[in-house]
C-alpha cells in the first residue's frame, strides 16, 4: 500500500510508468485547444484532407477521454500514500494533505492564467478536497462509486448531446447562432495578436466560464477515477503488475475499449460542427468506455513493468514521478508555438501538425522530466509541491 519515497531505488516501475504514458495522451489532446478556436476546433479547416481525419481519428480512439482517467487513479491513490506516510511520521495528515489541494489550486490558476485554460490542476485541487471524506471507504464502496460516477458523467453527455438535436431540429437560428465563427473572435484576436500579459488577462476572464464547463464535462468522472486509484492501492494491485487484475484488463477490458473508442471516434469524425448532437454523442460514447480503455491501457503497462527493469524503463519512471513539471513544461511549450506572443501557430496548423507536434512535445516533456530526475532526488515543480505540503521540507 505503501509507496517508497521518489529516491528509493526499490520505487515501483508500474506507478510512474502509468503516469508518463498518460502525459503524452494529455499533450496530444489539449493540443487543440492550444492550436484552433474553442467553438469549431480542427473542424473549422484542419480536417480536410484522409492524413487529418486519420490523425485526428486515432487521436479520439487512442487518447481522448483516456490519458486524464489514468491521470486521475494515480492523483487518487495519491491519497492512500500520503495518508500512509503521515501516518509512518506521526503528521496531521489531514492538514497536510490539505495544504497539498490548496497549492495545487493556487498552481492551477497560475497555470491557466498564463499558459492554458483547459488547466486540470484546479479541477483535481477543488475535488481532492472533497475526496478526503474517502480515504476510510472500503474497496468496494471505491469501486462501486467510481462506476457510478462515470455512468453519471456519460448520462450528462448524452442529455446534452439530446438537447443539442433537438435544437438542431427545432431550433436551428439558434443552433447556427452558436456556431458562428464570431464567438470565437475574441479568443482568436487574442491569441493571434495578444501580447502576453494581455493574453493573461483575457484567460483571467474566462476562468468563472471555464471551471463548470470543466466539471459538467468529465469532473464527475474526474472524482469517479479518484475513487478507481485509492481502490487500487487498497487492493494492493497499484504497484503489483503482476496482480490478476491486469491481466484481465489487457484481455477482456482492452479490446471492448478500443471497439467503443472506435465507435465514438467515428462519431466525431462523421459529425459536421464541434456543436453538434453527433458530436456530443460521441463524447458521450468515449466517456461510456473510458473506464475500459484507461484500464487496459494500464494492463498493457503492467505488462511492461514486469522483469528486471532495464535503463529505458527506468528513464520513463523517473520521468513518470515528476508529472506535475512535465505537465506544465508542456504547457509552456504548447503557449509559445501557438500564442501570437511565441511562434504564432494558432489556426495555421492542421490536425496532422498540431497532433505529431504535441506528440514531439508530449516526449520532449518526458525527456527533460527524465534527465532532470537523473540528477535530481524529485522534479523542480514536485520540490516546491513539498516544500508548501511539509511546511519548508523538501
Amino acid at each position: 500500500m505503501n509507496a517508497p519515497p521518489a529516491t528509493s531505488p526499490n520505487r515501483a516501475l508500474m506507478p510512474d510508468l502509468l503516469r508518463a504514458f498518460a502525459l503524452v495522451g494529455i499533450a496530444v489532446v489539449n493540443v487543440i485547444g492550444f492550436a484552433q478556436p474553442l467553438s469549431s476546433g480542427f473542424f473549422g479547416s484542419g480536417l480536410e484532407s484522409p492524413a487529418d481525419r486519420l490523425a485526428f481519428g486515432a487521436m479520439a480512439s487512442l487518447f481522448l477521454m483516456k490519458s486524464y482517467p489514468l491521470f486521475a487513479m494515480m492523483f487518487g491513490a495519491g491519497l492512500a500514500w500520503q495518508l500512509a506516510s503521515a501516518q509512518r511520521s506521526g503528521a496531521d495528515a489531514g492538514a497536510r494533505y490539505f495544504r497539498r489541494m490548496a497549492a495545487l489550486i493556487f498552481i492551477g490558476v497560475l497555470h491557466f492564467v498564463f499558459f492554458w485554460y483547459g488547466d486540470i490542476l484546479i479541477t483535481y485541487g477543488l475535488l481532492g478536497c472533497l475526496f478526503f471524506v474517502m480515504r476510510g471507504a472500503s474497496v468496494k464502496t471505491l469501486i462501486g462509486t467510481g462506476a457510478a460516477l462515470i455512468a453519471a458523467n456519460t448520462a450528462i453527455l448524452l442529455l446534452f448531446a439530446a438537447l443539442i438535436s433537438s435544437g438542431e431540429t427545432h431550433a436551428p437560428e439558434a443552433i447556427a447562432e452558436a456556431r458562428d465563427p464570431q464567438n470565437d473572435a475574441e479568443q482568436i484576436e487574442m491569441l493571434t495578436n495578444g501580447a502576453f500579459l494581455e493574453v493573461a488577462s483575457w484567460r483571467l476572464s474566462q476562468l468563472p466560464f471555464f471551471l463548470p464547463a470543466a466539471f459538467l464535462q468529465q469532473g464527475i468522472a474526474v472524482f469517479g477515477y479518484f475513487c478507481l486509484g485509492l481502490a487500487a492501492v487498497k487492493a494492493g494491485v497499484i504497484d503489483q503488475p503482476k496482480a490478476r487484475i491486469w491481466v484481465l484488463s489487457r484481455w477482456v477490458f482492452l479490446p471492448a475499449g478500443l471497439v467503443g473508442s472506435l465507435w465514438g471516434a467515428r462519431l466525431l469524425l462523421d459529425a459536421d460542427a464541434m456543436i453538434s448532437g453527433q458530436f456530443m454523442l460521441g463524447n458521450a460514447v468515449l466517456m461510456a468506455f473510458s473506464a475500459f480503455s484507461a484500464l487496459g491501457y494500464a494492463g498493457l503497462i503492467a505488462l511492461f513493468s514486469t522483469g528486471k527493469a532495464g535503463p529505458i524503463r527506468r528513464f520513463f519512471a523517473r520521468a513518470g514521478s515528476a508529472s506535475l513539471s512535465a505537465y506544465l513544461l508542456q504547457s509552456l511549450i504548447l503557449s509559445l508555438l501557438f500564442s501570437g506572443y511565441g511562434v504564432g501557430l494558432f489556426g495555421q496548423t492542421s490536425a496532422t501538425q498540431a497532433i505529431l507536434t504535441a506528440v514531439g512535445v508530449g516526449l520532449a516533456s518526458l525527456a527533460f522530466a527524465g534527465t532532470w530526475r537523473s540528477f535530481a532526488a524529485r522534479g523542480p515543480m514536485e520540490a516546491l509541491l513539498r516544500r508548501f505540503t511539509y511546511w519548508g521540507r523538501a
